[in-house]
C-alpha cells in the first residue's frame, strides 16, 4: 500500500522531508560509514592494496552520492573523516599522515590523490 508521512521518505536513493529527518538518515548512514571503513581499515594493515582498491571502487560511492543529493549536510560527516584520518589512511601507508598529505590524498589520482 501507500505509505504516508510528514517527516519524510527516502526517494531514489536520496531523502526527502523535513531537516531533522535528513539529518537523522545522514548521522545513520554516517555510523554505518565509519563502521565499514574501520573494518577495511584491519584488511589495509595486511593487505593495502586490496583496501584502497575496495576504499575506491565501492565504499567511497556510498557517501559521494549522499553529499550530492542532500543539502547541508556536510558537518555530519565529521565522524567519516576522523576515521579516515585516523585509521584508514595510516592503515594502508603504514603510519599517520600529516595535514599536508591528508590535503593532498583528497586530490583526484590525475592530480596525486587517492580519489
Amino acid at each position: 500500500g501507500i505509505k504516508v508521512t510528514s517527516e519524510g521518505e527516502r526517494h531514489l536513493g536520496a531523502v526527502l522531508g523535513t531537516e531533522e529527518f535528513r539529518r537523522g538518515y545522514v548521522e545513520d548512514k554516517v555510523t554505518k560509514w565509519v563502521k565499514d571503513v574501520e573494518q577495511l581499515s584491519e584488511i589495509g594493515k595486511d593487505d593495502p592494496q586490496a583496501a584502497y582498491a575496495a576504499f575506491t571502487k565501492a565504499l567511497c560511492h556510498r557517501w559521494t552520492f549522499v553529499q550530492r543529493t542532500i543539502p547541508g549536510i556536510s558537518e555530519l560527516f565529521g565522524p567519516l573523516e576522523y576515521a579516515l584520518r585516523h585509521s584508514f589512511l595510516p592503515a594502508i601507508v603504514g603510519r599517520e599522515v600529516s595535514d599536508v598529505e591528508r590535503k593532498l590524498f583528497t586530490l583526484p589520482v590525475r592530480l596525486g590523490g587517492l580519489g
